[in-house]
């Protein structure tokens, strides 16, 4: 991003703590190329953090929502995607 533009649309920081080391996740929507169709921008940010060994915890809190919103979201992953672990999901986001 050059200085002075406008940041990305979407543009989301969050901070959680992880193996007594503060992580500052700045995310924002990506174009969906090499992802599954039919996955919701929700579902694509929880799989990618899923990708990246975040625990459902940790992932709830990076998002500000609840584990089980996080719980529920990665169901319906497994689901759509046909997966049955966490490690299946990883591979089917490009992990």
């Amino acid at each position: 991003m050059n200085a002075g533009s406008a940041p990305p649309k979407g543009l989301r920081l969050s901070q959680l703590e992880r193996d007594g080391q503060e992580l500052v996740v700045l995310s924002f929507p990506s174009p969906r190329r090499g992802l599954p169709a039919g996955l919701s921008p929700a579902e694509i940010e929880v799989a990618l953090m899923v990708r990246y060994g975040l625990s459902n915890a940790e992932i709830a809190a990076a998002r500000g929502v609840s584990v089980r919103t996080v719980a529920n979201q990665l169901q319906g992953l497994f689901r759509k995607l046909g997966v049955g672990s966490r490690l299946e999901l990883a591979r089917k986001v490009g992990g």
